[in-house]
């Protein structure tokens, strides 16, 4: 199972980005791209990032989330995780990042566990 990436602009400015898929060594780099890319080009109030569709993600995918964050930031967009899987929400948590990342403090009970 390969990664995708969909950008949505929402009614209220901010754009998200649907991840889904697996996120891992061999594509966390277009990860980040894809991210900087929607950060710089389009210049949302904020960029969402909806991880609800991911069913695996390793410590290259979590480092491309964070340095996306922070290169989006200092381009003055701000970058949040809007939606994880519990598989996710806890590979985030285990590295520490889930707070910086502003992902959800609870797994989206609307997601089913993989």
């Amino acid at each position: 199972m390969s990664m995708s990436v969909t950008a949505n602009v929402m009614m209220d400015g901010s754009t998200v980005l649907s991840v889904r898929g697996e996120i891992d060594h061999s594509n966390a780099a277009t990860l980040r791209q894809e991210i900087v890319s929607a950060a710089t080009d389009r210049r949302p109030s904020s960029l969402r990032v909806d991880l609800g569709l991911v069913t695996f993600l390793d410590s290259a995918a979590v480092g491309a989330l964070v340095a996306a964050q922070r290169e989006a930031g200092a381009e003055g967009v701000r970058v949040v995780v809007w939606r994880s899987s519990p598989f996710v929400y806890r590979q985030l948590r285990i590295a520490g990042v889930h707070e910086l990342l502003g992902a959800p403090a609870e797994p989206d009970g609307d997601h089913i566990a993989f």
